[in-house]
């Protein structure tokens, strides 16, 4: 008997809580928050990489369309007035401290971004000091994996300009989710020009085979 009265109380408690939906709301919108935050963080976090990197490229463009010209501002050498003009250009959303600018000069188009020319005499298939022949293209008595020098360059020569810049996220789990070891992600941009002949070009090195 005692066990019919427990068993029946049991059955009215489950009926009633399955009629009462009180609380029911509550419950769906804590389910439902979680989701809807990551999104929308998530959302302002990709908004804010592409507005920096648009940023950049945009600064970039701009660098590169000046220095071309030669053009030095009063007070200032070439490298100032461009790294100044692209940190105008990023109107404070860049952390300057985060943002790496260069300029690499080459010669010709073909040349941007490769090695100097070398004699594979052990066939390593890598260059070994002191046993490969190699040709000095920029003079300047060693093998480079990169030809192009640093500057602006002169009259008619290839710029490459590059911004490589460490983007804080806003939250620390995107940091930590999908940011590199530091906690940054890594923007981004570059442009190759050449200089317009707005003068006497430099003197070229004598370019020869060393070891």
């Amino acid at each position: 008997m005692k066990n019919d009265n427990r068993n029946h109380r049991i059955r009215s408690f489950l009926r009633r809580l399955r009629n009462n939906s009180a609380g029911a709301a509550f419950v769906e919108f804590a389910l439902v928050f979680p989701i809807i935050t990551l999104a929308t963080v998530g959302t302002l976090e990709v908004g804010m990489t592409m507005v920096s990197t648009i940023l950049l490229e945009g600064a970039i463009s701009e660098a590169s369309r000046s220095g071309m010209t030669g053009y030095v501002a009063a007070g200032s050498t070439r490298e100032e007035y461009i790294n100044n003009l692209l940190q105008e250009r990023t109107f404070g959303i860049i952390d300057l401290t985060n943002l790496v600018i260069t300029q690499t000069v080459y010669e010709t188009f073909s040349d941007v971004g490769l090695p100097e020319p070398y004699t594979d005499t052990n066939g390593d298939g890598s260059y070994t000091a002191g046993v490969d022949s190699y040709t000095d293209l920029n003079c300047n008595n060693t093998w480079d994996v990169d030809v192009g020098a640093g500057g602006l360059g002169g009259p008619g020569e290839i710029v490459l300009y590059q911004a490589v810049y460490d983007a804080n996220f806003m939250t620390g789990f995107f940091s930590k989710a999908i940011g590199d070891e530091d906690g940054k992600i890594k923007l981004t941009a570059s442009t190759v020009i050449q200089n317009e002949p707005y003068g006497t070009p430099p003197p070229g090195c004598v370019i020869q085979v060393k070891i």
